[in-house]
């Protein structure tokens, strides 16, 4: 079962900025970059996270 990532919905809430914001900034596609942050598993959403972990510098 899929978990969303709690530590970038935090991040995007104290950045008060949107998914779709987030992915235009990293240069991913919006569904895709929902995908990540929605825990699916495939090997793609695992590089869009750790693009999202170096954007709000998250170790």
């Amino acid at each position: 079962m899929k978990q969303p990532n709690v530590e970038i919905i935090t991040q995007l809430a104290i950045h008060n900025i949107k998914q779709k914001e987030l992915a235009k900034k990293i240069g991913e596609r919006e569904d895709e970059t929902s995908r990540a942050i929605n825990g699916e598993e495939a090997q793609r959403f695992e590089r869009i996270r750790n693009k999202i972990f170096d954007y709000f510098q998250i170790n």
